[in-house]
């Protein structure tokens, strides 16, 4: 079970107990809690305190609930997001699975909203996949908000559908921003090597390495290529002058996805944001 089918738990309501529990320096039981985020019913307050355990942000000692972040001046989205992708909680976590898999999916290929990908899920993958959670439109839907919350995907609204499009432009960006050193030029290779040490959905990350052999053959992707949606993120960033492309001759060359005329390089520099 993971954060995907605590359907009450919205990353607004998770991030509100999480910054409840850092700012405050009163000592709370998790009744008190309760009473505090939903007086009306407890069942909105017992699945947002599920995933903040979960995530091993909280701890209870003496019946009194604790937060367990040791940075308390981080930002809260930061916080989150770390403790998500920790490798201790992804090991066995549905939802970092479902997202390694969303981000294979071709951009331009948009799934709605309304859908229920269980089927598309079972096409996709060749091994046993029901424990996904992804099995019905609410927990897709409730995986999405996650998703963009995180920022690994766009909502598009056409003739008044919504649309879902994979897209770790912004997941990458804010990445970039923190613990890239700015003019700093790596191979492509070990440009995702470090980015995927906090963002393991990735290339090179531990969870993609996880599903990319369970990926069916239409979907497989070639280790000297990056995903169509890590390719346009790629390129994105470059039209924004935060990263600059190399492409130099004794080097080994990686593969960019665009859809029409894939560019090869060989390195990546962070020019800063």
């Amino acid at each position: 079970m993971s954060i995907i089918s605590q359907f009450t738990a919205g990353p607004n309501r998770v991030e509100m107990l999480i910054d409840f529990l850092k700012t405050n320096k009163s000592k709370y039981t998790k009744k008190d809690l309760e009473n505090i985020f939903s007086p009306q019913s407890g069942s909105v307050f017992k699945e947002v305190f599920k995933v903040v355990e979960m995530l091993n942000l909280l701890t209870i000692k003496e019946d009194l609930v604790l937060h367990n972040i040791e940075n308390k001046k981080q930002n809260t989205l930061k916080i989150i997001k770390d403790a998500i992708f920790n490798i201790d909680y992804i090991k066995d976590d549905n939802f970092n699975l479902s997202l390694a898999w969303l981000l294979v999916q071709h951009p331009q290929e948009m799934i709605s909203f309304q859908d229920n990908v269980g089927n598309r899920l079972v096409k996709d993958l060749s091994e046993q996949v029901s424990e996904l959670e992804l099995t019905n439109t609410a927990n897709f839907q409730h995986f999405i908000y996650w998703c963009e919350y995180l920022g690994f995907v766009n909502k598009i609204s056409i003739s008044g559908e919504t649309f879902i499009s994979p897209d770790p432009t912004i997941a990458i960006k804010e990445e970039l921003n923190i613990n890239f050193k700015k003019n700093t030029t790596f191979t492509v290779k070990d440009f995702f090597i470090m980015l995927s040490k906090n963002l393991p959905i990735l290339e090179y990350g531990y969870v993609r390495e996880k599903i990319t052999p369970m990926l069916r053959d239409g979907l497989f992707i070639p280790i000297d290529t990056l995903s169509y949606s890590t390719s346009l993120a790629i390129l994105r960033l470059e039209q924004q002058h935060i990263v600059s492309l190399e492409s130099k001759a004794d080097a080994d060359i990686i593969i960019l996805q665009d859809g029409t005329n894939n560019q090869r390089i060989s390195h990546i520099k962070y020019l800063g944001q």
